[in-house]
């Protein structure tokens, strides 16, 4: 199997548009179609030792930028031979401008977060260098990242993108409201058989409260970020991705012809919706946007629960409430799941353009395992750095934020991380985000209590492998 030539990703480059929804609930415009230019295929770097220029996209992002800053900042200090620039574009730009200056040959030496972050379609179309020549010089470095990190980016052998930062998986809860209720805190230790996903909902049903007795419900059990078929397929026991896809990082078909597969993205679907509308215990579409209104749901103590990744508790967190993190509910039928063992691992990409090689490596080296730029990511955006060594700075600058013990931190924390067996598909799957409008499109109605999970599945399931199929013979990878 042959990666996307040069001449060809120009041909293609219009037909991107499905791509463009990875993380976004609706597409991106298509970037415009370059002039046919064949880029040299081998650019010769220049040694870090000599001055060189390199730029890095990043997304447009107030909470971010600012971090970012800080590092430019940072490196020009340390690397004063090597002038980095950051460059901010808005999120639904990203893609495209990236896609045209590549296929122009001005591409910015470093990918950084935004747009659709298709790192595996990027490296089918050419436009990374591989890695693992770099890393394997350093195999002490190797062996401090977190392996879900350095195997979620591993393409056929090849190191396609450089982990700079983890998000863990979670139940993030208002500890205040537990202690109103009376209740216990759910686990925090992932090694755990205890709190499946009915022990979720039980204790979401004593959290949901009409507390002025109006008739009305003022506060929620639980929230369910997550939306998938994917995530409940996996938290059902099965999955809808074959080991064959996520090894070549190519997503040619769901396995809906499977019946256990078929039946555990059903069921799992369903669960959530009746957590809706059977048990009351989450709030619909039409209430979440509501109560939103105020704030973050579970920072103004509106739900109790919020079962989707660590970020529910980044950014300022009001004084009057305690919060704590707990482990996954572990799904299926009396946890004969799974807790959906997987993360969000953010990374890097060098260009396969650029004229510093060299240099831009030692840039994403830096974002990785520098402390000086490990702490400014961890204060500026609360993600856990990808290399394991910084687990420790971490949980000493959240300390004083979460109402857990230093130990219960860093116990949830290991357990997070080590339990992860991938990030998330839209990160590493090729032709994921193409049918993403196809089943979101379907899902709606069930989210909304219009049709079951198994009308919309049967509905959906053919048209995403139609989909896939087409999108991956317009890319050449059948």
């Amino acid at each position: 199997m042959s990666k996307v030539s040069r001449r060809r990703f120009l041909q293609i480059s219009a037909l991107s548009a499905a791509f463009l929804a990875a993380c976004q609930p609706s597409p991106a415009p298509a970037p415009t179609k370059a002039p046919e230019a064949e880029p040299a295929e081998e650019v010769e770097p220049a040694p870090v030792t000599e001055a060189a220029s390199i730029k890095m996209m990043w997304r447009t992002n107030p909470n971010e930028n600012p971090m970012i800053d800080k590092i430019v900042d940072l490196w020009n200090e340390k690397h004063p031979n090597i002038k980095l620039e950051a460059v901010y574009v808005p999120w639904d730009e990203f893609e495209p401008k990236l896609m045209t200056e590549y296929a122009a040959g001005i591409a910015p030496d470093i990918y950084g977060t935004g747009g659709t972050n298709p790192y595996v379609e990027r490296y089918y179309r050419g436009m990374v260098l591989k890695l693992d020549p770099y890393l394997d010089l350093e195999p002490e470095l190797k062996d401090d990242l977190w392996e879900v990190g350095v195997d979620s980016y591993t393409i056929d052998g090849n190191l396609v993108a450089l982990p700079i930062g983890i998000c863990q998986a979670a139940v993030s809860i208002n500890a205040t409201r537990f202690d109103e209720a009376g209740l216990p805190y759910p686990p925090h230790n992932w090694d755990t058989t205890a709190w499946t996903w009915e022990e979720m909902i039980e204790t979401a049903k004593q959290l949901t409260l009409d507390k002025d007795d109006d008739g009305r419900l003022d506060q929620y059990g639980v929230n369910l970020g997550h939306s998938s078929p994917w995530t409940y397929t996996r938290l059902w026991g099965q999955d809808i991705i074959s080991d064959e896809d996520y090894a070549s990082g190519i997503c040619r078909k769901w396995q809906t012809d499977k019946p256990e597969v078929y039946e555990a993205l059903v069921e799992g679907l369903q669960a959530r919706a009746d957590a809706i509308y059977e048990h009351g215990v989450t709030p619909s579409p039409e209430t979440s946007s509501s109560l939103s209104q105020m704030g973050p749901m579970l920072k103004t103590g509106v739900i109790a629960m919020e079962f989707t990744g660590g970020w529910a508790l980044w950014g300022e967190l009001p004084e009057e409430f305690d919060f704590r993190y707990a482990i996954n509910p572990l799904g299926g039928v009396n946890g004969g799941g799974t807790r959906v063992e997987n993360c969000w691992a953010e990374p890097l990409q060098a260009s396969s353009q650029t004229q510093f090689a060299d240099a831009s490596w030692q840039f994403l080296r830096f974002m990785s395992f520098d402390p000086d730029a490990q702490l400014i990511q961890i204060q500026g955006r609360s993600v856990i750095p990808a290399a394991k060594s910084a687990l420790d700075a971490y949980v000493a600058e959240y300390q004083d934020r979460i109402a857990m013990t230093a130990d219960e931190q860093r116990t949830f924390l290991l357990g997070a991380l080590e339990q992860a067996k991938t990030t998330v598909p839209c990160h590493i799957l090729l032709g994921w985000a193409a049918v993403r409008d196809i089943w979101g499109a379907e899902m709606s109605s069930v989210w909304l209590g219009e049709i079951s999970a198994k009308e919309a599945v049967d509905s959906f399931a053919p048209k995403v492998n139609q989909r896939l199929a087409e999108y991956l013979e317009e890319l050449e990878l059948t």
